[in-house]
C-alpha cells in the first residue's frame, strides 16, 4: 500500500509540474494568430511593399509624385481593403522579424 501511495503522489506531482511547464511555455510564446486572408496574393503585396519602401524618401518628386504617371499599385491603393491588406502584411513581417512597430 505504501508503494501505491508513493506512486500516486509521484504521478500527481508529475502532472502538476507538466501543467506548470505548459503554462510557462504558453506565457513565454504569447498568443499566436493566423493571418487573415485578404484576397491579395502575398507576392503582389510584397512587391508593392518593396516599391513603397524604395519610393518613401524625404523630398520625393517626379512623375509618380505629382500624379502624371499612374501604375497598377496606385490604382490598387485607391481600394481601402487593399491598403488595409498591405498594412496588415507589413505588420506581420515586422512581427515575424521582431521589429518594434509604432
Amino acid at each position: 500500500m505504501r508503494t501505491a501511495g508513493k506512486l500516486a503522489w509521484s504521478l500527481w506531482i508529475f502532472v502538476a509540474a507538466l501543467g506548470v511547464a505548459v503554462l510557462v511555455a504558453a506565457a513565454l510564446t504569447g498568443p499566436t494568430r493566423t493571418p487573415a486572408s485578404t484576397g491579395y496574393p502575398h507576392q503582389q503585396l510584397q512587391a508593392d511593399l518593396r516599391m513603397t519602401e524604395q519610393m518613401s524618401v524625404p523630398g520625393a518628386s517626379g512623375p509618380m509624385f505629382d500624379g502624371t504617371v499612374v501604375d497598377d499599385q496606385l490604382r490598387r491603393s485607391q481600394d481601402p481593403a487593399y491598403v488595409a491588406a498591405l498594412e496588415t502584411h507589413q505588420r506581420e513581417i515586422d512581427r515575424m522579424l521582431g521589429r518594434v512597430t509604432p
